[in-house]
Formats: C-alpha cells, sequence, structure tokens
C-alpha cells in the first residue's frame, strides 16, 4: 500500500510539473515576453555583422558594435556649476528592448550618475540604428532586453 501510494503521489507531482513547463511554452508565444539576453540562443545581430557565422562572432561584433556607438556618439554635456566642474566619474546604467523587427524601444536609466548626463545616455541609445536581426528563440523573434553600462568621467 505505502508502495502504491508513493507511486500516486509521484505521478501526480509529475504531472503538476508537466502542466508548469506547458504554461511556459505557452508564454513564450506571447507578444510582450520580453526575454533577458543570456535566455535567447540568437542574440540580435548589429549591422555590418550580420556576415559573421558563429553566434558567439556575432553577439562580440554586438558588443563593439555598441561600445564603438557609444564612443562616436556619447556627448559629455558640459558642466555649469562649481561642483560639476570637479572631475567625477561614474557608471550609468540604460535599459532597453530590442524589438522583434530590431528597432529599440523603452529606454530607460535603471542607475544614473547625473541628471545630464542620464539624460545623454538616453538620448544616445535611442539614436542608435535598428538591429540588422532581432533576437530568436525557437525559430521565432522575440523581444530581448538589454542593460547597457557606459563610463563616465563628467
Amino acid at each position: 500500500m505505502k508502495q502504491f501510494l508513493s507511486l500516486v503521489l509521484l505521478t501526480l507531482s509529475l504531472h503538476s510539473y508537466a502542466q508548469g513547463v506547458d504554461e511556459k511554452i505557452l508564454a513564450i508565444g506571447d507578444d510582450d515576453t520580453t526575454f533577458q539576453f543570456f535566455a535567447v540562443p540568437i542574440r540580435p545581430v548589429w549591422p555590418g555583422c550580420e556576415t559573421l557565422e558563429s553566434e558567439s562572432a556575432r553577439f562580440d561584433c554586438f558588443n563593439y558594435g555598441i561600445r564603438n556607438f557609444l564612443v562616436n556618439n556619447f556627448e559629455v554635456p558640459p558642466a555649469t556649476t562649481q561642483k560639476e566642474k570637479k572631475a567625477q566619474t561614474g557608471k550609468v546604467y540604460v535599459d532597453f528592448v530590442i524589438e522583434k523587427d530590431g528597432s529599440i524601444s523603452s529606454v530607460k536609466i535603471q542607475r544614473g550618475v547625473h541628471p545630464k548626463v542620464d539624460a545623454e545616455a538616453i538620448r544616445m541609445v535611442k539614436s542608435m540604428p535598428d538591429m540588422h536581426a532581432p533576437a530568436y528563440l525557437d525559430g521565432k523573434p522575440v523581444r530581448m532586453s538589454y542593460t547597457l553600462p557606459i563610463n563616465v568621467q563628467y
């Protein structure tokens, strides 16, 4: 009897686990679901990186493309007060979403250092080019969130 009861409980627990997995799989098809970059096997492709063959090479190129764009387009706002004129350093964290069509949306500051620097970080990310291709999961394009840390001296 104990073995039978154990078998019934085991079957019910496995059935419950399978129910949770099915719900998770259904959530993948939801148009509003946004995945973290580490959760998608095929990440967005930065313009110019599409000819690279491996996923890791394309992702390295993606990171390089963002960094290069940052270096060439981030303009540190001029200091306006005596306190601001003292050289300070900090790291701004900018969150954004790469949409299913490769466009950038939902740009916001996760952690900022100064209102002027934060505003410039948002401006810069919003001006980034659309990706050549979005992230993919299970062969379908998905929304992917990305956090960009920016080291600044202002």
